[in-house]
């Protein structure tokens, strides 16, 4: 008897790899034709052997080569929905000089401008989703909306600085925009409105969310509720969202599996009285009707979705007395998910939550020796163990996309999931309350005690010493080698054979490898000037310090700066930043920065905009090899020519009006470096 293969006792893997496959390959290579193609092939083969398979025995021979079609037809039909779900790419026509019309699906406001997603249902182009958003916010405006404006449309790029978030594919990836446009909130005219049931539950979430921030509740508080209940965590601070990643409880601000886990708990418990008149199945099927109602409502995240379809397999093979594997549901739940969204792969969400649940899954097979008679250490036990395997199972991704590796999630997790339930049972109890016109200081006090204990826990927990490392760099291909690692360890776990550990060492080796050859070749200094939309922070950098200068005299905090470039002081290996003000000097042996100049590695720089930079200079022209044009800038590029001699002229990217001074440079023979269009400059030396 033959050992039966992951295939066979995950069937629906057969289909999801080639189809995940499938929408890989169109990133590569997007075309329509070869899929459909691909598709024929597909029935010519299927018809081959299907001729080939008369008798019996033929097909009891051909049998294995039936799974040859099936994989080339899921690749085709992942490729086809990749194809079918990207944005279209616009002609010059269609993205300007004419107006265009769409439904607002989604709107967020920051303190001066309003970000609107709209989706286009102009007849005169492909239907697509716009990024749009004006100088200034009207609070009328609702999800729903008919909007029309004179289309200027650009295709999201990304800042181009070094170590950067890839912005662009992001949306594209995420939010299924390729175009941007901003523009004053007078030039958006409202014509109607004409809501969907998304736009209608869009509606309703944002009105329990202002329901909740105007209660007596903490903001932090009333963020994190919105965040667990409405799932919509976009109020959250980035600063708490970084706690909360340092300490590795993370998911725990994102609605995810998690949540959807205990809300069915909570929900099955209160309809236990059904079980006492025999209509168990009747409980079932509300629960679950229940939890998919929930989803809809969420906005139908990933892990939400993901979570949803797996308790769905779960409950109908309980109602239909069927046998329920948990692995083959939660391939199903990523098929569906792809079928529908295929950028979804591209996820950070999707692909940390089913790697997450996956390697638990696995894992949750094997023996455990640690098992007790005591519910209580069975349970402390179990969070541990999961904790554990869901850090070794991501710690790669988290490294990759956050740049941090938390040591103490385990303790995190110990300390604030046993809480997590009582604090989503009263946030469902208050929202009915608040909803109902109601308030009730205890239960408001209960609700702000529950969210400081888990704050003051993420804290602890981050102020103990080596609880994460932080400014970690791990490559693409440093990721994908650590995973075949771990596949190596889990088949010698399943199957003993110490070949697979022997594999395993060696993706290891591989993977040490790899890290200690992009240390070596990563430079030790260096300096960069980085594209900014408010300043214009220039760095220089010596081995593991940086010095930080903003021409324009703003002000930058060290834990915001670290944010942002977070990706780029880690693969520096850059872990200590110290700022210069205005009037401070650095002296190092390859830097002198003495606000407005400076010169860095031979390169010598004159920062110019608030008007000190004429009274900096000699009666002689000074020499330069570049000049940074501030935002602060409003002379002419001639004065420039008259007062220095220099070889470049760098545009801020914080420089609002600039077409005049780049016709002029254009006219004068200058050479320009537009930081808003050619990204970063980045000069650098081993």
């Amino acid at each position: 008897m033959s050992t039966p293969t992951v295939l066979s006792r995950i069937p629906v893997l057969r289909i999801l790899l080639p189809f995940a496959v499938g929408i890989l390959i169109h990133q590569l290579w997007h075309t329509l034709w070869t899929p459909l193609l691909l598709v024929i092939a597909v029935i010519g083969i299927y018809l081959f052997l299907v001729a080939k398979s008369k008798t019996p025995q033929e097909r009891l021979k051909i049998r294995p080569y039936f799974s040859l079609p099936l994989a080339l037809a899921a690749l085709a039909l992942g490729w086809l929905c990749a194809v079918i779900h990207c944005p279209p790419r616009l002609t010059d026509t269609q993205r300007t000089n004419h107006v265009i019309s769409g439904r607002v699906v989604d709107l967020d406001y920051t303190d001066f401008s309003m970000r609107m997603t709209v989706d286009v249902i102009d007849g005169t182009v492909p239907r697509f989703k716009v990024l749009l958003s004006t100088r200034g916010c009207d609070y009328t405006m609702r999800a729903g909306d008919l909007v029309a404006w004179a289309a200027s449309l650009e295709e999201i790029g990304n800042m181009g600085n070094p170590g950067e978030m890839d912005y662009a594919s992001y949306m594209l990836n995420n939010e299924g925009i390729r175009y941007h446009q901003h523009l004053p909130l007078g030039q958006v005219r409202r014509i109607g409105h004409s809501p969907t049931l998304l736009t209608k539950l869009a509606n309703t979430r944002r009105n329990m969310r202002q329901m909740v921030f105007n209660s007596q509740l903490s903001p932090s508080a009333a963020h994190f509720v919105t965040a667990l209940l409405l799932g919509d965590s976009r109020s959250i601070d980035k600063a708490t969202r970084q706690e909360f990643s340092a300490a590795g409880v993370a998911h725990v601000l994102a609605l995810s599996g998690l949540h959807v886990g205990l809300i069915s708990l909570i929900i099955w418990w209160l309809l236990f009285p059904l079980d006492h008149i025999r209509l168990r199945k009747l409980r079932l099927v509300i629960t679950l009707a229940a939890i998919a109602m929930f989803a809809v409502f969420t906005g139908l995240s990933p892990s939400v979705i993901r979570a949803t379809i797996m308790i769905g397999v779960a409950f109908a093979s309980l109602i239909f007395h069927r046998r329920s594997i948990s692995l083959n549901a939660l391939a199903l739940a990523a098929l569906a998910i792809l079928v529908f969204s295929p950028s979804s792969i591209y996820s950070v969400g999707f692909q940390l939550s089913f790697i997450t649940v996956g390697a638990i899954l696995l894992l949750a097979q094997r023996p455990v020796a640690f098992c007790s008679g005591n519910k209580l250490v069975n349970s402390v036990v179990s969070i541990v163990l999961t904790s554990l395997v869901a850090m070794l199972a991501t710690v790669a991704l988290t490294a990759h996309y956050f740049h941090t590796i938390s040591l103490m999630s385990v303790l995190a997790n110990l300390l604030i999931l046993p809480v997590l339930p009582v604090f989503m049972v009263l946030a469902a109890l208050f929202v009915l309350v608040t909803a109902a016109g109601m308030e009730w200081q205890l239960l408001n006090k209960a609700i702000d005690g529950i969210y400081a204990y888990i704050h003051w826990s993420t804290g602890a927990v981050n102020g103990l010493p080596l609880s994460h490392i932080g400014g970690v760099y791990v490559s693409a291909f440093g990721v994908v080698a650590y995973f075949v690692a771990m596949t190596f360890l889990l088949l010698w776990l399943y199957r003993r054979n110490y070949r697979y550990l022997i594999w395993a060492g060696c993706a290891l080796v591989v993977l040490l490898a790899h890290s200690l050859w992009v240390d070596h070749n990563t430079p030790r200094k260096g300096f960069v000037i980085f594209n900014s939309y408010t300043s214009t922070p220039v760095l220089y950098f010596d081995n593991d310090t940086a010095y930080v200068w903003t021409p324009e005299g703003e002000q930058l905090d060290s834990a915001t700066f670290s944010r942002y470039h977070a990706g780029f002081l880690a693969r520096y290996s850059i872990g200590a930043l110290q700022f210069i003000n205005e009037g401070d000097t650095l002296r190092l042996k390859n830097a002198l920065i003495k606000p407005p100049l400076a010169h860095l590695m031979g390169q010598r720089i004159l920062a110019v905009g608030s008007g000190k930079w004429k009274h900096a200079t000699t009666d002689h022209k000074l020499t330069l090899d570049d000049i940074i044009v501030t935002k602060r800038f409003r002379g002419t590029a001639a004065k420039l020519q008259e007062l220095y001699n220099f070889k470049h002229l760098i545009l801020s990217g914080a420089l609002q009006e600039k077409k005049l001074l780049l016709h002029e440079c254009d006219s004068l023979g200058i050479e320009v470096h537009d930081l808003a269009t050619q990204g970063a400059l980045v000069t650098s030396t081993r």
